[in-house]
């Protein structure tokens, strides 16, 4: 039985750790809060000498004006289809080698496959751009959504994460079983393996995202016309050579920010759950 001196101690070692971890969590929030202030001032206000941090007179003049001087909803919906495309294929493309890699054994070739895969997650980023936009311009998909959705939709990363995945959480006698059965491959992959992976496709999904919208340096090399333009390229042409319209930049970064938020607090759950199993599992 524990001691009223043993409980007041763990009652104080648990309110320094939380009071740590809300320090922490303040330290991360502070930039997104700041943003998000600055969205509602105007340009005096943003540079004002003590720092404003509660606005005197919040006002939504920046998003209005993006909304007219920029095409923020053509850009919106561009990044939505190229996120949504490109989260999609990678979601199909890496589940699918994910679960050859690990319940093929028998495949000629697949370990040394598999370690050919993982070893092009050494290779900087810097060193697909020129064979890749060979690529794009020899397809003719310069300035089109799809090239921005085919090129890193199958990635090591994802098919790694999904072999572990489903090596650690589909058992093979489950497999076995719908082959004995006649199932095919692919009905076995679609009804048996895709329902007990889920949380990982949720991980995958969300990581991907991130990625695709916040995708900068390909969009600026791909994109040509003011019509294709995406969220980051459209924040990132509104800093201006001699004067940059600062709350017209916070406002927008807003915009580009809010939905990997919304898209996180809806996925959270998954996420979580995922990145968990992978960890306790893989």
């Amino acid at each position: 039985m524990r001691t009223g001196t043993g409980r007041a101690s763990d009652r104080v070692k648990r309110a320094v750790a939380y009071a740590a971890l809300f320090g922490l969590a303040a330290v991360f929030i502070f930039p997104f809060y700041w943003l998000a202030v600055s969205s509602l001032k105007s340009q005096d206000q943003i540079f004002a000498i003590p720092p404003q941090l509660v606005p005197e007179a919040p006002h939504l003049g920046n998003f209005a004006d993006v909304y007219a001087g920029t095409r923020i909803v053509r850009a919106f919906v561009n990044s939505t289809v190229i996120a949504l495309g490109h989260c999609t294929l990678s979601v199909v493309l890496c589940s699918m080698a994910g679960y050859a890699f690990a319940k093929f054994p028998r495949a000629p070739g697949r370990d040394k496959l598999f370690v050919f895969v993982l070893g092009t997650m050494m290779l900087p980023g810097a060193v697909y751009l020129i064979p890749s936009f060979i690529l794009m311009v020899t397809l003719g998909m310069i300035n089109t959504h799809w090239s921005l959705i085919i090129p890193g939709a199958a990635n090591a990363f994802g098919i790694f994460w999904m072999r572990q995945y489903i090596g650690a959480n589909v058992p093979d006698d489950l497999l076995d079983a719908a082959r004995v059965d006649g199932c095919s491959e692919w009905t076995i992959y679609w009804r048996i393996v895709l329902p007990v992976i889920r949380p990982a496709l949720a991980a995958l999904f969300v990581l991907r995202l991130m990625y695709s919208w916040n995708n900068l340096m390909w969009a600026f090399i791909m994109l040509r016309t003011e019509a294709m333009q995406t969220m980051p390229l459209l924040v990132y042409l509104l800093q201006g050579e001699t004067r940059t319209p600062y709350g017209m930049l916070m406002a927008a970064c807003v915009l580009v920010t809010l939905p990997l938020v919304v898209a996180f607090l809806l996925f959270q759950r998954h996420f979580i759950g995922g990145i968990t199993a992978g960890a306790l599992k893989g």
